[in-house]
């Protein structure tokens, strides 16, 4: 009998979520269960009777009229929806994670690139050792970044085609993505405070001539590991969401996003967008040049949460849900 239900979710998924389609969709059901019932009491096998149910009842065009559904039917048949199995969702995540961890790498590399001079100087190594360092790190960050965008190549149709996944599918991508929120709960939280306590180096190693050199190059990892974790956390979480919204939000198919996934929050235009996208990496760049200039960091860590407060008031404020 799952497989019967299985298989009306995917009659139905891709139809517009209105009550006629509703009532249509738990009308069928009845007859498919009806028609399996009977059929096992005439002795049917199971296998017997779900392929006997399908093929009577599978058709949606030949049981629209029956149903009272034919000219929703109709109207909705011209809009193309490319089907994604699950072994497709499946290669799309795996390729989607590597593309996660070398833009995360990568990104590490941007971040800490200026650490070989400071090194080579601490060490009073030949300065061109340390020029040639910092400009291999920009090139390893150009080369994973670049890398990270090629191996998603065979699934740009996935961010441009109208497509849509299983039930079964989307049930197996919710448990990927339940499992995953533990470590996202981890990892987010200590790439901030990673960011945010990077200028401890500075200053428990500012007693030491030599380690007060080196102390810029454990503030610039601190960086760029706190960056490298929030990003990997937020991609990874973001990939399933978009895997689960691929059903429309306006379809029966979608049924699972209303309940169970919490969408970003929709802004009123491009502008209101991007400000928001870049609130907290203009936060931490103000957090460091203030901290930097005035070496008050006993004080510059309120800028955190009168941030936090001054981003739920713009998200509000912005945000086009009521």
């Amino acid at each position: 009998m799952e497989t019967i239900k299985n298989y009306l979710e995917s009659m139905f998924r891709d139809l517009p979520n209105r009550p006629e389609i509703l009532k249509a969709k738990n009308e069928l059901l009845q007859m498919m269960e009806d028609k399996y019932t009977e059929l096992r009491r005439e002795g049917k096998s199971e296998n017997e009777a779900v392929a006997t149910v399908i093929s009577e009842f599978g058709n949606l065009d030949e049981v629209a009229q029956t149903l009272g559904i034919d000219k929703i039917i109709n109207d909705n048949s011209h809009s193309e929806v490319k089907q994604i199995d699950g072994e497709e969702i499946n290669g799309y995540i795996k390729a989607k994670r590597t593309s996660i961890i070398l833009r995360a790498i990568g990104v590490f590399f941007f971040i800490t690139c200026s650490t070989p001079p400071i090194l080579w100087n601490a060490f009073s190594f030949d300065d061109r050792w340390g020029a040639a360092g910092l400009f291999i790190n920009i090139a390893i960050g150009i080369i994973l970044m670049v890398t990270s965008s090629h191996v998603l190549e065979a699934y740009r149709y996935l961010e441009y085609e109208r497509c849509s996944i299983s039930a079964e599918t989307t049930k197996n991508v919710s448990q990927m993505k339940k499992a995953f929120t533990p470590a996202y709960s981890v990892l987010h939280p200590v790439g901030i405070a990673l960011i945010v306590l990077c200028f401890l180096p500075p200053i428990l190693m500012d007693k030491s001539p030599f380690w007060s050199e080196i102390s810029p190059v454990l503030l610039f990892y601190f960086i760029g590991a706190g960056v490298g974790l929030i990003i990997f956390s937020k991609k990874t979480m973001r990939m399933y969401n978009r895997i689960l919204s691929l059903n429309g939000n306006n379809t029966i198919g979608g049924e699972y996003l209303r309940e169970h996934f919490t969408k970003e929050p929709e802004y009123k235009n491009k502008t209101q967008r991007t400000i928001m996208e870049v609130y907290w990496p203009t936060i931490t760049c103000v957090y460091l040049l203030i901290s930097f200039l005035t070496f008050n960091w006993k004080i510059t860590w309120i800028i955190w949460p009168i941030a936090g407060v001054v981003n739920s008031i713009l998200r509000n404020c912005f945000s086009t849900e009521e």
